[in-house]
């Protein structure tokens, strides 16, 4: 046998030690990725966290923006509330913050229970950029005027921590504009489709919707703006709907604007929820205020508002005016603008009589004859010249003994009663207050081609304006000085006044206006029922008007601008020259026969009608314009 072998085995080499080197190591890094891990997903954490609260943060200054609207949409009710109650003066800072304060603030909207404290909620007066007790420098017939709103507030989130604070502003604009400085001014809507070619040379503004097509051409010169949208389709109660005559139009200053509305003096919507019949609608601009019922139309109602006042009575019997003054059967009753009435056996009533005569008047398109107040404006503009219509009456006991006044008064007494009361600031109101569906009444203005002209030093107020609630009827030329050049001739420039006569400042204010050419009266047309036998002479009109209209109803066409003069010749080949402006702020109450075709009644004339530039000067404007005001929302800021 062999021995045994002599070499020593060498143990086994472990592998327990570098295994638990490696799983350390591995444990670590995992360590070490963890922490790592953690810190980044820390970092994410509280990065999410604060970009949540600074999202929330942003929509809820988002959402302030909502509110603060909310808020400036209140205070803008305000506002427009009280600068309505008087149109002479402007609120100073203690109206506007009577009405708008933390008291008045929307917390009903955005109550304490949502988080909402209100901080500060006012209205102040503004000029010149800086707060202000009260405007200095207001002009009731013209100018823009400043108001400023702030509206601030915390808004409280459990979760956000501290409050919310932001802070906004907004200006408003109150802006007085001169009614007659529009071309044409519609407080509802307005249509416009004439068959010929149609020029509209100055401003046109509709606070509803302007519907306007024609088969020839149309052409503003200036700016057009509407609250409702304008469209080349008919009205949707014109019969004529749907479609459009054509659309060849052009806006020489732009397309025509959206804005806000422009409200006529007085109370501009209709009331009929009460008694009082002194606040229905832009109508009571020409209506006799209700004695019995407090006027909130009082500061704009011209019956109110003119010089003298004529109530006529065409009946047999006593009748009271809506006034409260008395008229004796079939006579005429004198008011001087403080309502005093002139005594009937008195001089100045005897001679301002003789201004006026009793006439009647076929209006064919109202199939009516009407019994009507001749107002010649001849013997007014005479009156005027002999010192008979002085600003203020005598304060003394006698009239002067003098060529100052007419023979008719001079040295006669004056009532103790009239001594100084104001008597001619040529707002002329005329109404038969006896007009009914039985006995239809109208002022026919005659003689109308020369009117005051504001050169007596007693009575400076240049023009005339004749107001009346019923329709009103202009017989031949008017404030043109006779006949003009643009009566006659291809000329359709051709100067509007005689050489030697300026164009004074006139209106005429009226249920509806009706215009007849000088040859009705001479050719007593009352008695000519055929309209083709009816034959005008060209004719000239320098006059504003505002009037009333009979509104598309479905069955029948409003007639449109293009119809707002009513006719009633065959004007067929003549030519209608007007210069004024052209103004619809209610529909008629008292000639509400619709428009009906030509070939009915009358035919259309050449319509040589213009936009009266010099309405554009304050000191050329008719007596007693009324004035448009607005409320114009402005700038407004997050100021935090």
């Amino acid at each position: 046998m062999k021995p045994p072998s002599r070499r020593r085995q060498l143990p086994a080499r472990s592998s327990v030690a570098p295994f638990n080197r490696e799983r350390g190591s591995v444990l670590f890094a995992v360590f070490i990725l963890a922490v790592v891990m953690a810190g980044v997903l820390a970092g994410v954490i509280t990065y999410v966290s604060q970009s949540v609260r600074i999202e929330r943060r942003s929509n809820f200054r988002c959402e302030a923006t909502y509110v603060a609207d909310y808020a400036f949409e209140k205070a803008f009710e305000s506002l427009n509330a009280l600068v309505e109650q008087d149109y002479t003066a402007l609120p100073n800072i203690a109206q506007t913050t009577a009405v708008t304060n933390l008291g008045t603030a929307p917390t009903g909207a955005f109550s304490a229970a949502q988080g909402y404290t209100w901080k500060s909620f006012l209205t102040v007066p503004l000029e010149n950029g800086a707060i202000t007790g009260a405007h200095t420098s207001f002009n009731p017939a013209k100018g823009s005027y400043k108001f400023l709103t702030v509206a601030e507030f915390d808004r409280t989130v459990p979760s956000l921590g501290a409050p919310v604070r932001t802070q906004f502003q907004r200006e408003w604009g109150y802006v007085l504009t001169p009614l007659f400085q529009y071309a044409i001014f519609y407080n509802t809507d307005m249509e416009l489709f004439p068959g010929a070619s149609f020029v509209v040379g100055g401003r046109v503004h509709s606070n509803g919707r302007v519907h306007v097509g024609t088969s020839a051409t149309i052409q503003f010169r200036d700016h057009v703006s509407q609250v409702n949208g304008i469209t080349n389709n008919y009205h949707p109660l014109d019969p004529r709907a749907p479609g459009s005559p054509g659309a060849a139009i052009t806006y020489d200053r732009g397309p025509a604007i959206t804005t806000t509305r422009e409200d006529p003096p007085g109370i501009s919507t209709l009331n009929t929820s009460d008694s009082n019949t002194n606040n229905d609608g832009p109508r009571e601009l020409i209506e006799i205020s209700d004695y019995m019922h407090a006027d909130p139309n009082a500061g704009s109602r011209l019956f109110t508002k003119s010089g003298l006042k004529v109530l006529v009575n065409t009946t047999g019997a006593g009748w009271a005016a809506a006034s409260g003054h008395v008229v004796a059967a079939n006579s005429r009753l004198f008011v001087t603008q403080d309502g005093t009435t002139v005594p009937g056996t008195d001089p100045l009533a005897t001679y301002l009589n003789t201004m006026f005569a009793a006439g009647t008047m076929k209006d064919f398109r109202e199939s009516a004859t009407l019994t009507t107040i001749d107002l010649d404006v001849g013997k007014v503009t005479a009156g005027y010249m002999a010192g008979g219509l002085p600003q203020q009456i005598p304060s003394t006991n006698k009239w002067p003994n003098n060529s100052s006044v007419p023979a008719a008064l001079k040295n006669q007494p004056i009532p103790v009663a009239l001594r100084g009361k104001n008597l001619w600031n040529g707002i002329l109101y005329v109404a038969d207050i006896t007009h009914g569906f039985g006995h239809r009444t109208a002022v026919r203005i005659t003689n109308g081609s020369e009117l005051p002209d504001g050169s007596k030093a007693s009575s400076p107020q240049a023009g005339l304006t004749v107001v009346s609630q019923n329709a009103a009827y202009i017989v031949g030329n008017y404030n043109a000085g006779g006949s003009p050049p643009v009566n006659s001739g291809s000329d359709l420039a051709a100067a509007n006044a005689v050489s030697g006569y300026t164009v004074q400042p006139a209106a005429v204010i009226a249920d509806a206006v009706t215009i007849v050419s000088a040859n009705w009266i001479s050719s007593n047309y009352n008695g000519v029922s055929s309209f083709s036998s009816r034959t005008p002479v060209n004719t000239t009109i320098n006059t504003a008007f505002i009037s009333g209209i009979v509104p598309s109803d479905g069955a029948n066409y409003s007639g449109g601008v293009e119809n707002y003069m009513r006719l009633l010749e065959d004007w067929s080949g003549k030519r209608l020259t007007y210069y004024g402006s052209i103004i619809n702020l209610f529909a008629s109450a008292q000639a509400t026969a619709p428009w009906q075709n030509t070939g009915v009644y009358y035919n259309a004339p050449g319509r040589n009608w213009y936009f009266d530039v010099n309405f554009l000067d304050p000191n050329k404007l008719p007596p007693g314009t009324p004035i448009l005001r607005s409320l114009k929302r402005g700038q407004w800021v997050q100021i935090q």
